[in-house]
């Protein structure tokens, strides 16, 4: 067994035992985790998003992260438990999920030139799975190995890159309900954390730059005294604050394409009641004049009704 520089045999072999236990504890979690999902899917559709929408709710529900539970799930089911080794840990296991003579391998401890004894790690398994690189024979190979060699964000994303710029390809994915809520869902958090990353920029701005922009905010918007102010005033105020918020919160969220036309006109009809509304109260401000015109007073009355 190699050793670190400074220690004895005496002190490190106790160190490695005790690790090894650990991972065998952590294995067997991570194997009882992915059969967990599988009995949960076991007995109910598997196609349209289900496996996806199953592995997301579970992961959230018990505080787990869900391609980290995907990624459970997926060696659990290419390693059957009368399959598997209970000394050999999970990530070798997880490496060579695709080989598709697994059972036979894993069954041979290879040479591990690190600690010099015969056994598995993910560095033999990582060769073993190389030399014996099997080409996918159907669409679910495909896809898992695809999974497999994409496990890091970085390269998923770069490949996702790519592949949008097939037409074919944008059509089929935006043609999924899911995807397209997905993906609005992650252009709103990604403007989210440019508001952020802004405010942070403004907050550590110098002085003389806060000041001057205080001073054009000041200049551009209208002060309102809010002691001196009639309570009518205030009230108008607070509910178009209330009303900027709540819209400011809500329109990134829509999706339109989901939408059939009535759900469409029962929006645009109460834009339209509130175009008209802000109407009346621009005219009450700039002419004191507080009554409403006849249509304003039949479109309330139909919406009282």
């Amino acid at each position: 067994m190699t050793l670190p520089t400074g220690y004895t045999k005496t002190e490190w072999e106790p160190i490695v035992r005790k690790g090894r236990k650990l991972i065998k504890q952590k294995s067997s979690i991570q194997f009882a985790l992915g059969d967990l999902v599988v009995d949960a899917l076991t007995g109910h559709p598997r196609g349209h998003g289900e496996v996806t929408e199953v592995i997301d709710l579970l992961a959230r529900q018990i505080g787990a992260n869900p391609e980290t539970l995907r990624g459970y799930y997926k060696t659990a089911i290419q390693w059957p438990a009368d399959k598997r080794r209970d000394d050999v840990c999970f990530s070798v296991h997880d490496t060579l999920a695709y080989v598709r003579s697994r059972f036979v391998l894993i069954r041979k401890d290879p040479y591990d030139p690190v600690s010099g004894e015969y056994r598995w790690t993910v560095n033999e398994a990582e060769k073993a799975a190389n030399r014996a690189f099997d080409t996918p024979t159907n669409r679910e190979e495909r896809l898992d190995r695809t999974r497999h060699l994409l496990h890091s964000d970085e390269d998923a994303a770069e490949v996702v890159k790519e592949m949008i710029t097939r037409p074919e390809v944008r059509s089929r994915v935006v043609a999924d309900q899911r995807a397209r809520h997905l993906l609005r869902q992650a252009q709103y958090e990604h403007w989210q954390q440019v508001d952020r990353e802004l405010d942070q920029e403004a907050e550590l701005a110098p002085v003389e730059d806060a000041e001057a922009v205080e001073e054009s905010a000041q200049e551009t918007v209208p002060a309102v005294d809010y002691q001196e102010s009639p309570m009518e005033i205030l009230r108008l105020i607070g509910a178009f604050a209330s009303f900027f918020v709540s819209l400011q919160r809500i329109i990134p969220e829509l999706h339109s394409q989901d939408y059939t036309e009535e759900t469409k006109t029962a929006v645009l009809d109460n834009v339209n009641k509130a175009r008209m509304l802000l109407d009346w109260c621009e005219s009450a401000v700039t002419t004191g004049r507080t009554d409403m015109d006849t249509a304003l007073a039949n479109l309330l009355e139909e919406e009282g009704e």
